[in-house]
């Protein structure tokens, strides 16, 4: 009841504001509009009474001299015709009249010099004088017409141009005042007609509301009503998301849990069979990244969700990263038997800058969603396009992802990128996944600035297409453009049964000013060899795919060689190993090879296998298989309190080759450093969480105690479970130089390491 009543006394109040408000226009509307009549009166009547005929005498004064001069000139060509010249002077006296009844008109107040009038008024007197003259020159017959004519030009033509000046001056004066007045008037005109358009409004608004508030209370109470209705459906539904959520977690997370616990058992159980104990480890591993995913992918959404991501600008390079997405997902597609391919379009920036991790993450959760719900002996395509020139420094990078999988209903593509959704039928229903991976991909392509797109059919499979503004390296960082002298009159033939591999391949040579050609069919490549042969356009280079389901590369390039080892030296041979397979496992050994590169083919790898197979004659191609990696030396200092952790940590940082020491507590660390020499450690890898004195309290006191001791910087690194944007925030404000998260990523820790330690 005091809520009611409390709203009736709102209503109250509201309505005697509205009167107010009503009346305070009306009045301010009285007031303007009296301001207004009174200004354009008093406008009005000024300008009757002195600029407007003062400014029409002076036009009549200027036509009246015009016919003045007019009718002098005309005297002395009719002075011999008495009858003329009496009609001349009853003309002049007419002119006369109305001159002066003009004079009579100029108000001198009207103007900024009065004087003005008054000397035109002398003016004209003298003027006068003069044409009286005139007319007894012409009616003296002993005047010649010549003198009569000198005497106008002399007398009468100066001072009448004095006077049409002066005239035209008062004129523009008073014109320019009467303008001023007509401005002035209707401005005020205009704000009185705007003031009642206003008015009108408020009013009619003002009445509005006044009804309005008359139903209020009734309308308040259906609205309360209605907002009850709509919370307990919503908290239905959120229950109900809740419940889905939970199930679906309790299902995916109990999976590799209970994997990770099986074979943990199974190994103990067998721990004399290192076999049995490695497929046990391995497969440990991959629940293990599985887990960590689904982990991954809830505080992913709930960043993203609270408006806590962040991106972060660095230079990568598309090569690399493809590479590496290849390498992850290769035994995913390989253990389903599919066909997967990645596709290189018009790539001209290969180093650019962005958030390759983010840029990663969006590709790999396509990819993985793909071969998921591809069926054993599908395909999944990767095209990477740099769509149009790059404007002001960006690259509008296209990456498509297709599959010819189960795809999606119609009804569902609306609802793929939510949060939780996902499709029910027979093949979902029993796949891993918590439902977030779609929404997290399109909030980070979105964050970064692209679209997202997808078209699906059952049972014929999807794509999605994500469109990336990503900027490009300056040009002094790109490095110097390809130097393709020598290209010219290369002659390439590329063997590859997949028809979109080997066109990209020969545009990118044809870029370079080869003359390339290509077969889908490995069985014709040795004729193709032998007949160009023949007609004196031998290959200067061969490159050929190492898998082909017809005939293999190998066989390929050895019937290659045998089409023409009657005639001539074999053209050199590239082998083009599969997309993450093993580079020189089987290439190396095919005879004949000068070089191996990896699918997919760039720019960058194309030009440097040719220059150095044909113009540089280097038969020595570097492989593009990775080398065994360079040792690291140095110190690490390890601060972790979990003694298991420590223990892991210093088995994955010493295996690199650097020592490892070990500290239990922040207070132990800042000791240990204090009672070494400067640069006796190279790297701390510091954890946050710890008693007694955590991460952040021993990094300021050991960065205080370099700065009172004169010490060198010490790189100090987190490696923390805390994976939040604002731990990284508060560990680089605190002074630490970088920021890892558990579970350790190897790749992250290697690069990590050789960038603060030294190499053997």
């Amino acid at each position: 009841m005091d809520h009611m009543q409390k709203k009736h006394r709102a209503a109250s109040w509201a309505m005697h504001i509205t009167a107010v408000c009503a009346g305070f226009f009306l009045v301010a509307f009285f007031v303007v509009t009296v301001n207004n009549m009174a200004t354009i009166s008093s406008q009005v009547e000024e300008m009757k009474d002195g600029p407007f005929p003062t400014s029409v005498a002076a036009g009549h004064i200027e036509t009246d001299i015009a016919q003045i001069e007019t009718l002098s000139t005309h005297l002395t060509h009719f002075r011999l015709f008495p009858e003329t010249t009496t009609e001349l002077r009853r003309q002049f006296q007419e002119i006369d009249a109305n001159l002066r009844e003009q004079f009579k008109q100029m108000n001198p107040h009207a103007l900024l010099n009065p004087a003005d009038t008054r000397v035109l008024k002398a003016d004209y007197e003298m003027l006068y004088v003069r044409l009286t003259h005139v007319l007894r020159l012409v009616e003296d017959e002993s005047i010649t017409s010549e003198f009569t004519e000198a005497y106008v030009e002399d007398n009468i033509m100066p001072l009448s141009d004095k006077m049409l000046s002066l005239a035209n001056k008062i004129m523009d004066e008073t014109t320019q005042e009467v303008s001023r007045t007509y401005t002035v008037v209707n401005a005020a005109c205009m704000q009185t007609i705007i003031l009642s358009c206003i008015l009108m409004v408020c009013v009619v608004v003002l009445i509005g509301f006044y009804l309005i508030l008359l139903r209020r209370k009734q309308h308040q109470e259906n609205l309360l009503r209605q907002h009850l209705e709509e919370a307990v459906s919503l908290a239905e539904q959120a229950n109900e998301a809740k419940s889905d959520f939970l199930s679906n977690m309790s299902h995916d997370i109990r999976t590799p849990m209970n994997a990770i616990i099986g074979l943990t058992r199974i190994a103990d159980d067998n721990i004399d069979d290192p076999l049995r104990v490695k497929q046990c480890l391995t497969r440990i591993m991959t629940s293990s990244r599985h887990l960590l995913s689904l982990i991954n992918d809830v505080l992913d959404m709930n960043k993203i969700e609270s408006g806590k991501t962040t991106l972060t600008e660095e230079r990568f390079s598309l090569p690399d990263l493809l590479s590496e997405l290849i390498t992850i997902v290769h035994p995913q597609s390989a253990e389903k038997h599919l066909h997967a391919d990645v596709i290189i379009n018009d790539i001209h920036h290969e180093q650019l800058l962005g958030d390759s991790m983010r840029l990663r993450q969006i590709l790999l959760n396509l990819i993985s969603n793909a071969i998921k719900y591809t069926n054993e002996g599908g395909f999944v395509r990767l095209i990477v396009t740099e769509d149009t020139p790059t404007v002001n420094g960006v690259a509008n990078m296209q990456f498509v992802v297709e599959d010819n999988g189960i795809g999606m209903e119609e009804e569902f593509l609306q609802y793929v990128f939510e949060p939780f959704e996902r499709e029910r039928n027979d093949t979902t229903n029993f796949t891993e996944g918590t439902g977030l991976g779609m929404a997290i991909t399109k909030n980070l392509v979105e964050l970064m600035g692209g679209t997202i797109q997808v078209e699906s059919e059952v049972g014929k499979g999807t794509k999605f297409r994500v469109k990336l503004p990503l900027k490009v390296e300056d040009d002094a960082e790109q490095g110097q453009p390809f130097d393709t002298s020598g290209f010219e009159g290369l002659r390439i033939l590329i063997v590859d049964d997949n028809y979109l591999v080997m066109q990209n391949t020969i545009h990118t040579l044809t870029e370079f000013g080869v003359a390339a050609e290509g077969v889908t069919v490995p069985e014709r490549a040795a004729d193709t060899v032998a007949h160009a042969l023949t007609e004196g356009k031998a290959f200067d280079l061969v490159i050929v795919d190492l898998e082909m389901p017809s005939m293999g590369g190998a066989e390929c390039i050895q019937s290659i060689h045998e089409a023409v080892a009657a005639t001539e030296e074999p053209a050199p041979t590239i082998v083009v190993a599969s997309y993450g397979g093993g580079v020189q496992d089987d290439a190396e050994q095919i005879e004949g090879t000068q070089a191996v590169i990896s699918k997919p083919l760039f720019r960058s790898v194309l030009y440097a296998a040719v220059r150095q197979c044909c113009i540089d004659d280097d038969q020595t191609l570097e492989r593009t298989a990775p080398l065994e990696r360079m040792r690291l030396g140095g110190r690490v200092l390890l601060v972790e309190d979990n003694e298991i952790n420590r223990e892991i940590g210093t088995e994955l940082v010493s295996k690199f080759g650097p020592v490892v020491e070990s500290a239990v507590d922040g207070i132990e660390a800042v000791a240990k450093v204090a009672d070494e020499p400067d640069g006796y450690y190279d790297l701390v890898l510091m954890d946050c969480k710890m008693p007694h004195m955590n991460g952040f309290e021993a990094t300021e006191a050991l960065r205080k105690f370099a700065q009172e001791r004169g010490r060198a910087h010490l790189p100090i690194v987190a490696m923390t479970a805390n994976a939040f944007a604002e731990d990284r925030d508060h560990a680089l404000a605190s002074g630490m130089d970088g920021f890892l998260t558990k579970p350790i990523d190897m790749t992250e820790l290697e690069k990590t390491l050789r960038a603060y330690l030294p190499k053997e």
